[in-house]
């Protein structure tokens, strides 16, 4: 199974400090997966290093693509720890660009890659990666169970969805405009993304590995289903 993970910055870089616990345990899993036979490539988002750069820079006033660029810095930084973390199983670079994706798909080793382009977060980048490799699987991680009817941060009675079809998906995370800061869950660039590519994306709580793994082997998973 070729199957691509959204690693968000929330779990990842959740205070602008790098969680070392959690990444050494998903290293642990990748490479679990690796050694299965499974094709494993990891997109990672920039938490909260990335923002306290930004907001700091946008103390300036530069304009948003600039902004942009310190965000994907900060996701590249995210993605040469991991590889620090997965050692030999990992391909030694970050990939930055389609030529250097299919590069280190060639390796055999577990691909590890940020952000590639202003105006394009890591959702985007991971979907349209899944899309030209051909992806079985999409895992999106992020720092709750999945995608709720409503912000669970701030409700309570915010209620989980099983499955949501992707006309549903542009209703929840509707918003105007581009801004350069992390976003919730899955950003609107990725769900349009989603629409064409119909491939079996997953949202669900990152930080939990073994219910990952009970996704990927076909038992009962809490999560988020994207898809008609």
């Amino acid at each position: 199974m070729r199957i691509v993970f959204n690693l968000g910055g929330s779990i990842l870089c959740p205070e602008g400090v790098p969680d070392l616990n959690y990444i050494k345990r998903f290293s642990r899993f990748a490479i679990e997966l690796k050694r299965e036979k499974h094709d494993v490539i990891v997109v990672t988002g920039g938490g909260g290093l990335a923002r306290k750069y930004i907001e700091s820079a946008r103390t300036f006033k530069p304009p948003e693509s600039f902004l942009d660029l310190i965000g994907i810095l900060g996701t590249r930084m995210n993605a040469m720890l991991l590889i620090a973390s997965l050692g030999e199983y990992a391909y030694e670079r970050v990939v930055k660009n389609r030529e250097d994706l299919q590069h280190a798909i060639g390796s055999g080793k577990i691909v590890v890659m940020g952000g590639t382009t202003p105006g394009q977060t890591t959702d985007a980048v991971t979907i349209a990666v899944a899309e030209l490799l051909g992806a079985d699987l999409v895992i999106i991680g992020t720092d709750v169970d999945g995608i709720y009817d409503r912000d669970p941060k701030k409700y309570k009675r915010a209620r989980l969805l099983e499955k949501v079809d992707v006309k549903e998906l542009k209703r929840i995370v509707r918003i105007k405009g581009h801004k350069a800061k992390p976003v919730a869950v899955i950003d609107p660039v990725a769900v349009k993304l989603l629409e064409q590519s119909k491939i079996k994306t997953v949202v669900l709580n990152g930080r939990k590995i073994d219910n990952m793994r009970d996704l990927i082997e076909g038992r009962k998973f809490v999560g988020t289903v994207v898809g008609e």
